[in-house]
């Protein structure tokens, strides 16, 4: 169902479960958490996309999860599981784009929030489900969706459990940019690995004190050098 290719600079992470429409079971989750590790620090750019037409990923697989209805021990793991691979995206050293095109539904949801960019198709989807289904979200990603797009915004996403179409997720912030994902990643792959990391990090934690000497060293990269060469 994951994919997991090399295209130049820009490594493609590719759903495609047709059938299911992107949903995940705990299988699913841990593939992928182990699919991202195997992900070298000499990509620029990490694509996270969907092979199927009309659809991101419906989130976690119900016909599965239907039975933690009653399995109580299995719980613990399936939350671990769907964590593992959400936190493993979160913690890649590279900019991360997800190019949303169609249904991004609940644990999708969770996916999209870990990555850096959202870019949406004109055609994509929205929604949070959990109230409408009787079950939680997981509260690391509530977190990250409420310093995203605003309390207000996440209770209305969250207690309507109603769709919202890409306009909106973009007007509210929870999409960056509607256009072409692959598009955008071509782009960020036309610039210096090295400087992309440096600039996430910095992203990520502004006041780390590391930062001031990585600003600094910088200015010794290969790219510079070159790049200057004709100022001088």
């Amino acid at each position: 169902m994951i994919t997991l290719e090399r295209d130049g600079p820009i490594a493609r992470l590719t759903l495609n479960r047709p059938e299911r429409r992107n949903a995940m079971g705990m299988a699913h989750w841990r593939a992928l958490a182990d699919m991202v590790g195997t992900i070298g620090d000499d990509v620029a750019v990490v694509l996270l996309q969907s092979a199927v037409p009309g659809t991101f990923s419906a989130g976690a697989d119900l016909s599965e999860i239907a039975s933690l209805a009653e399995d109580v021990e299995a719980r613990a793991p399936f939350r671990l599981a769907l964590r593992a691979a959400v936190d493993a995206i979160a913690a890649l050293p590279m900019p991360v784009v997800a190019a949303i095109d169609g249904g991004c539904h609940g644990a999708g949801v969770a996916l999209a929030l870990a990555v850096d960019l959202r870019v949406a198709g004109p055609g994509a989807s929205f929604a949070l489900p959990p109230a409408r289904l009787g079950i939680g979200y997981p509260a690391e990603d509530l977190g990250l969706l409420q310093r995203l797009i605003g309390p207000g915004q996440a209770a209305r996403l969250l207690y309507t459990a109603t769709p919202i179409d890409a306009a909106e997720a973009h007007r509210i912030g929870l999409v960056d940019v509607i256009g072409d994902g692959a598009a955008v990643a071509a782009t960020i792959a036309d610039n210096d690995p090295a400087a992309l990391g440096t600039l996430k990090a910095m992203l990520r934690d502004p006041a780390d004190p590391a930062h001031g000497r990585a600003f600094e060293d910088s200015f010794g990269s290969a790219r510079f050098r070159a790049g200057t060469q004709r100022y001088r």
